[in-house]
C-alpha cells in the first residue's frame, strides 16, 4: 500500500527535540500529565449529548490529491496565514511569520531526492497505557477497543468536539497539545461546501457516555486554521489536503489539570505504531475508542501519510500518535483528516506545520 505525498516539495528538515519534560511543563511541544485537580473553580457550558452527528471524513477519489496543488513560494507561504474567528464573531488573517516563512522556503528548496538524515531513529513503541485497555472505514476485523478509564491522564487530553453547521450540529475529536490549545482537523472548524466557521463550538475533555462528562464542557476563544483550507479549495476535498490543520484556542486553561500531549516532526518518520483515540459515531454515543496500526515508512510523505487503523465519522481531528520510548512522552505526529478506498490519511506535522501551530500555543 504504497502512497504518495500531495503539494509542495518538501523534506522532513526540522530535527525538532523531544523534551524530557517534567509533567507539568508550560513548554510548546512537550507533554504534560497536568496536575490532576479538579477543574471545580473554571466554569464550564452546560452540555447535552445526543444533538451532533459525527463529521464525516471527507472521501478521496482516486487521482483527486495531486490535482491543483501549489508549487509557486507565494502560494505555498500564504497559505500558511493564520486565518481565525473570535467566539464573538470576528475574522481575522495573520501573515506567516518568519519562522514559517523560513520552514516553506527550507522545504520549498529542498532536493528532489532528500538526503538520508543524520541521527539515529527515534525509539518509538507501544503505549504502555494502552495495554490494560479492553458509511464505516474499517480494513479488516474491527479491533478498536473502548477506553474505559477516561479520567486518567493521557485520556483526559483527548476530547469531544461539537459544532453548529448550517445543517445542524456535528462532531468530531480533539487533542489538548497546551493548557488551552487543543489540536483537530480544519474541516471540524469549517465548511467550505457552507463556506462558513462551525459555531457554537465546545471541547469535552475525557467525555465517558452521554452522562459523564468528568471535567465539564469547554468554550473557545478563537478558531484558527490554515488559510490554505479555504482560499485554495476547488470545490473538491483533494484541492486542500494538505491544509486540513486546524486549532481551538480554548477560554481556560482546562489542560492545567487534565494534562496535554507533545507534538513534534520526525525527520525520519515512518516504521512505527501509530495511535489514534477518539469519538467514532459507529460506538455507543460519547464513549472513547482507540485503534492502533502500524505506518510502514513507504507510506509517510512529506505532507501526508496513510494508515489501516480502523475509523469512522466522528474519528476526524483525532491525534495520531507515537510513544517516544526515551522521552516517555506520547507525541503527536499527525492529525486524522480522510479516508479513501485503499487507506485512512493523516495530516502529518512537517516543520512548516510546527513553527505554524507554535506561534498559535497557549
Amino acid at each position: 500500500m504504497k502512497r504518495q505525498a500531495t503539494t509542495f516539495v518538501v523534506t522532513a528538515l526540522l530535527s525538532t527535540a523531544l523534551w524530557a519534560a517534567p509533567s507539568f511543563a508550560q513548554q510548546a511541544g512537550g507533554a504534560s500529565e497536568g496536575d490532576g485537580g479538579s477543574p471545580r473553580d473554571v466554569q464550564t457550558e452546560e452540555f447535552k449529548f445526543g444533538r451532533a452527528k459525527p463529521i464525516a471524513p471527507p472521501k478521496i477519489e482516486s487521482g483527486e490529491e495531486s490535482r491543483a496543488a501549489p508549487t509557486d513560494e507565494k502560494t505555498a507561504v500564504d497559505s500558511l496565514t493564520v486565518f481565525s474567528r473570535s467566539r464573538d464573531g470576528k475574522e481575522s488573517r495573520t501573515a506567516a511569520s518568519d519562522a514559517v516563512k523560513a520552514k516553506v522556503l527550507e522545504l520549498l528548496n529542498a532536493p528532489a531526492v532528500p538526503e538520508k538524515a543524520d541521527g539515529t531513529k527515534a525509539q518509538m513503541g507501544p503505549d504502555p497505557a494502552l495495554g490494560d485497555e479492553s458509511s464505516r472505514q474499517v480494513f479488516g476485523t474491527d479491533d478498536r477497543v473502548q477506553i474505559t478509564n477516561t479520567k486518567t491522564y493521557p485520556f483526559s487530553a483527548i476530547g469531544y468536539i461539537e459544532g453548529k453547521a448550517k445543517a445542524g450540529y456535528g462532531s468530531c475529536s480533539g487533542t489538548l497539545i497546551g493548557p488551552r490549545t487543543v489540536l483537530t482537523a480544519a474541516h471540524c472548524l469549517y465548511s467550505n461546501d457552507d463556506k462558513a466557521w462551525l459555531d457554537e463550538i465546545i471541547f469535552v475533555p475525557g467525555l465517558n457516555g452521554p452522562d459523564d462528562a468528568p471535567f465539564g464542557a469547554y468554550q473557545y476563544e478563537t478558531l484558527s486554521i490554515l488559510e490554505g483550507f479555504q482560499t485554495n479549495y476547488q470545490g473538491f476535498y483533494g484541492s486542500v489536503i494538505q491544509w486540513d490543520l486546524g486549532i481551538i484556542t480554548l477560554a481556560q486553561p482546562i489542560g492545567d489539570n487534565v494534562g496535554w500531549f507533545g507534538y513534534s516532526n520526525y525527520d525520519n518518520l515512518g516504521d512505527f505504531d501509530a495511535n489514534i483515540v477518539g469519538y467514532p459515531g459507529d460506538k455507543p454515543g460519547g464513549t472513547m475508542w482507540r485503534a492502533t496500526c502500524g505506518v510502514l515508512a513507504e507510506n509517510v510523505g512529506d505532507i501526508n501519510f496513510f494508515y489501516d487503523c480502523d475509523t469512522y465519522p466522528g474519528s476526524s481531528g483525532s491525534s495520531v500518535y507515537a510513544y517516544d520510548n526515551s522521552s516517555k512522552q506520547r507525541i503527536v505526529v499527525g492529525v486524522n483528516i480522510a479516508e479513501s478506498p485503499d487507506a485512512n490519511t493523516a495530516v502529518r506535522l512537517n516543520p512548516a506545520y510546527i513553527e505554524w501551530i507554535n506561534g498559535l500555543w497557549k
